[in-house]
């Protein structure tokens, strides 16, 4: 009867838990399901080229990639290596001044006439400009050169002018414009930020991320930071960069971000990355991790034979395939922001969704320590209320101590997993394989909610802080379903037993081969997250993610799909026929790896929930249909086939 009850209070609390969990997730499902615009962005240096060799204009190459599906233009600030290459109205060389003949750098501006464009700040702004940019003094903004005394080599990265031919442009066709200001000399880092002011206030400057191996003012970038909020205009956070001072800029700059994802030419070049892949790599990254600023580039150096038309058929197909996922071509809006401006606004931790992963947490630890039979199986009605009081109690530190919030989620989810797995191995008084997995699968998704109502938080979301529990919930499960199949004897033999006795080669042998599994799934993890494959990826399974992706919408991850499933149903087979009983250790294994999977895709706090779920739908048929046709296949061709070769009934 205590059993009974302690089942009842089990389920009763999981469901209360799930109810709080879709109470604290209605803040993110209000605000995924409003952010489905993205933006395709172009290089305006890049279309420049591409104009000319289709004897257009620059203006008339833009204006047709806007028809096609352009929403904004990457203008850059020019630098002294620009500036030397003779693009926009500066000029740069090494000069001598004063009595001593000091070596230095002399910039100009260059006479209207030598300048293939027309610019309507005039000579006199423009000179200011340069002053402000290089010395931060504009007193004396006469229009005549400017002597620094460092070598042009110090200059070759540094920022001078903006590109006035390109802003103006995005001006003309008013086109939201991702500036790109490029770093400073040390003692002009102040300078950057002022010039970002002034050209957010003359051209239609929607985002920015500065340029260059390193942010300007690095290690302090609270001038830029500033800027941004001061501005309200959004830092565009680019994905897997490894610039100098951008974590920093965006920390500071927050939540005012805007994600955004591109492929560098050395990267497109050194990779072979086909044009296909691009676009799809593109598409990903706005439907899997909510980026919102997709930038195109042309083909790297314009090899290929690449063309304006070609171009233009890219960004089509781009366009495309996002409206075939759902979305709206356009300029997205932040999708937080604290200024009051009427957009979006921003949350924190709760104590609803606290609760449901305090309670989470507990209620698992209390199953595992029954299992492994560290405590009865019947919860009494004190032991019930102690279990709610300490997830109360336990719920109150988790919203005044980050630590122990951190820590909650990291147990939390692997807890979660390990019980999933148990609940669906459980042969012995689990029921049938229907009702086991219902209930591992249930398990599963509101551990996974609670854990993702929780820290469905800006910071998280916009990965400014990570996740603690990934890579512990792909290793310890194993660990976990291991220790209570030899304190249970769901393995032969007992750990006493194994380490009383020689060790068998075929243990060894497979020792060593789940090491260097769980190794290669820690590792693996998250490898291919930029959507391409790793060099511990094999070339037909990065092929076969793709095509699963065209085909379901959501690809199901491959742990669940190739053996978390499948390893359930072929496990269940050979129980039913008492078959290997030594070596179903590695499919217990599998199965736990499984259903951590399942934990994992809901701690990817930027994909939207609406993904998640249909990923989750998605594994579960197709890793039970790969499993039905594995287990067949073992049945009807495997045992048959080695029967006749060696007796394996035991």
């Amino acid at each position: 009867m205590l059993r009974r009850l302690s089942s009842c209070f089990f389920w009763g609390v999981l469901l209360a838990a799930a109810a709080c969990a879709g109470w604290g997730l209605l803040p993110r499902w209000r605000m995924e399901r409003a952010d489905r615009t993205v933006a395709i962005i172009a290089d305006f240096r890049e279309v420049l080229p591409l104009a000319r060799a289709a004897g257009l204009t620059v203006e008339e190459a833009l204006s047709r990639l806007r028809e096609r599906g352009i929403c904004g233009l990457m203008v850059s600030e020019l630098t002294g290596e620009d500036a030397t290459n003779g693009m926009g109205w500066a000029s740069l060389e090494a000069a001598k001044q004063g009595t001593d003949d000091e070596e230095g750098s002399l910039i100009s501006l260059l006479p209207a006439g030598q300048v293939s464009y027309r610019s309507p700040q005039g000579a006199e702004t423009l000179s200011e400009w340069l002053r402000l940019r290089l010395t931060g003094n504009t007193a004396a903004a006469e229009a005549g050169p400017l002597f620094l005394p460092v070598p042009t080599d110090m200059l070759r990265n540094v920022g001078i002018l903006p590109d006035i031919e390109g802003l103006e442009l995005a001006k003309k066709l008013n086109l939201p414009v991702f500036y790109r200001p490029a770093p400073s000399l040390g003692w002009t880092t102040q300078n950057a930020s002022e010039m970002l002011r002034r050209v957010a206030a003359a051209y239609p400057v929607a985002v920015f991320a500065p340029s260059g191996e390193v942010v300007s003012g690095y290690p302090d970038v609270s001038a830029l930071a500033a800027a941004s909020k001061e501005l309200g205009l959004p830092v565009a956070q680019v994905e897997f960069t490894r610039q100098l001072g951008a974590p920093a800029l965006n920390q500071q700059a927050a939540p005012l971000l805007m994600p955004l994802h591109s492929v560098t030419n050395e990267e497109m070049l050194a990779r072979n990355i086909t044009r296909r892949a691009l676009r799809e790599r593109l598409i990903r990254a706005a439907v899997e991790r909510s980026v919102r600023l997709l930038f195109l580039r042309a083909s790297p150096q314009n090899t290929g034979g690449f063309t304006l038309q070609a171009y233009e058929d890219e960004i089509s197909e781009l366009a495309q395939g996002l409206r075939d996922q759902g979305f709206s071509v356009g300029w997205p809006r932040p999708v937080f922001s604290s200024s009051g401006d009427g957009q979006k606004g921003t949350w924190g931790f709760g104590l609803v969704p606290a609760w449901a992963l305090a309670v989470v947490l507990l209620l698992m630890l209390w199953r595992y320590a029954v299992r492994v039979g560290a405590c009865e199986g019947g919860l009494s009605p004190v032991g019930a209320a102690a279990l709610l009081a300490g997830s109360a109690a336990l719920a109150f530190l988790m919203l005044k101590v980050p630590a122990v919030a951190r820590l909650a989620g990291a147990l939390a989810a692997p807890l979660i997993a390990t019980e999933a797995s148990l609940m669906a191995m459980d042969y012995e008084g689990g029921g049938s394989l229907l009702r086991r997995l219902g209930g591992a699968v249930l398990v599963s998704l509101v551990g996974g909610l609670a854990v993702a109502a929780f820290f469905s938080v800006p910071a998280y979301i916009l990965r400014l802080q990570t996740f603690s529990g990934v890579k512990l919930t792909l290793m310890l499960p194993p660990l976990l379903v291991l220790l209570h199949d030899l304190r249970r004897r769901i393995h032969p033999e007992s750990l006493e037993n194994i380490l009383s006795r020689p060790p068998l080669w075929g243990e060894l042998m497979l020792c060593g081969v789940l090491l260097a599994g769980l190794l290669l799934v820690a590792v693996r993890s998250g490898n291919v997250s930029m959507g391409l494959a790793s060099p511990l990826t094999p070339g037909f399974e990065a092929r076969l993610r793709a095509a699963l992706e065209r085909w379901l919408v959501a690809r199901p991850r491959s742990k669940e799909v190739f053996l978390g499933y499948p390893c359930l149903l072929l496990l269940g087979f050979l129980v039913k026929r008492g078959l290997w009983t030594r070596y179903r250790e590695v499919l217990r294994i599998g199965v736990s790896l499984g259903f951590s999977s399942v934990i994992n895709s809901f701690c990817h706090f930027h994909t939207h929930l609406s993904l998640i779920l249909l990923r989750e739908f998605n594994g579960l048929w197709t890793g039970l249909l790969l499993g039905a046709v594995l287990t067949a296949a073992v049945g009807w061709l495997l045992l048959p086939l080695l029967k006749r070769a060696h007796p394996l009934w035991e």
